[in-house]
């Protein structure tokens, strides 16, 4: 079931046989440099298990994304339900392989999830939570309209909070 097309890519919920595809992504040491290092399979499957049944809940979580030429698994991005300093957000977060950084997948991806959060699910507000030497993430973050908020303490680490509004909540 596909839940969102963009020129490139698809998306679709999140199913247990996106295991293998996850464990692998989530073991190369790079791509999870800023997420708390590489995960161990059983890990990956405790992760996959909560995707799976967040998004069974809420309708949302990570999706499977997808090249759409090959329809090849190359990560996960998605809305993700997160409480930051006793307020419940939604986070914008997305995890690539990384053959496919630097081609303007992200971008495009994040892009596609921003406008469905907004637009589509009627979120008044998407955040996303970066590391300050995340720099590839804030570049994409500013890219599709997110502004720098504050500096907040999460999860034991630091992260920049980075906003982008419904338009009629822009001021807000």
């Amino acid at each position: 079931m596909i839940i969102l097309e963009t020129e490139h890519l698809l998306f679709r919920p999140l199913t247990i046989t996106d295991l293998d595809d996850m464990t692998t992504l989530y073991s190369d040491p790079e791509v999870m440099r800023f997420l708390g290092g590489p995960r161990s399979r059983s890990q990956v499957q405790l992760a996959l298990n909560r995707y799976i049944q967040e998004y069974q809940i809420y309708g949302h979580s990570f999706f499977a994304t997808l090249l759409k030429e090959n329809q090849k698994f190359i990560g996960h991005c998605g809305l993700l339900n997160q409480e930051v300093e006793g307020q419940p957000e939604i986070e914008l977060a997305y995890v690539l392989a990384q053959p496919y950084w630097q081609h303007g997948l992200a971008l495009e991806g994040t892009q596609a999830l921003r406008d469905y959060g907004l637009q589509q699910l009627g979120f008044p507000r998407l955040i996303s939570l970066i590391p300050a030497d995340n720099q590839a993430s804030i570049h994409i973050a500013e890219k599709i309209g997110m502004q720098y908020e504050r500096d907040i303490e999460q999860w034991g680490q630091s992260f920049g909070l980075y906003v982008v509004k419904q338009p009629q909540h822009a001021n807000a």
